[in-house]
């Protein structure tokens, strides 16, 4: 959970998007609802690396809160350093935040296509 107050809401991009959905994947959540294809996200302030918060639509409400790490993806970005995305979900088990941490903290160039938990 992260303190600062996120972006405004938009729909995820379609990299973002399938970052999200191998997380999901990883993660067992199930997506017959659409959920993903519904997603809106928020920017959150982290220097660039990419995380998000994750608001099913409407926007969620601010009261939700982080209940607990689902899944992890480790990737290299372009500039050879490494990269560890989680998806988080919040206290009553639904999607929450896209975590993305780059090791050196500088701003995510790009996510790789295929991601390593996705078939070549």
């Amino acid at each position: 959970m992260r303190p600062e107050t996120p972006g405004p809401s938009r729909a995820p991009s379609a990299d973002e998007a399938r970052l999200i959905g191998a997380l999901a994947r990883l993660a067992g959540l199930r997506r017959e609802d659409g959920w993903l294809d519904r997603l809106r996200v928020r920017e959150m302030d982290d220097g660039g690396m990419g995380s998000l918060r994750l608001d099913p639509p409407p926007a969620g409400p601010d009261e939700r809160k982080f209940g607990a790490q689902a899944a992890e993806i480790q990737f290299t970005d372009a500039d050879g350093v490494e990269v560890l995305a989680s998806l988080n979900l919040d206290q009553e088990g639904k999607p929450f935040e896209l975590d993305v941490w780059k090791t050196d903290f500088s701003p995510l160039i790009r996510i790789p296509d295929p991601l390593p938990a996705e078939p070549a």
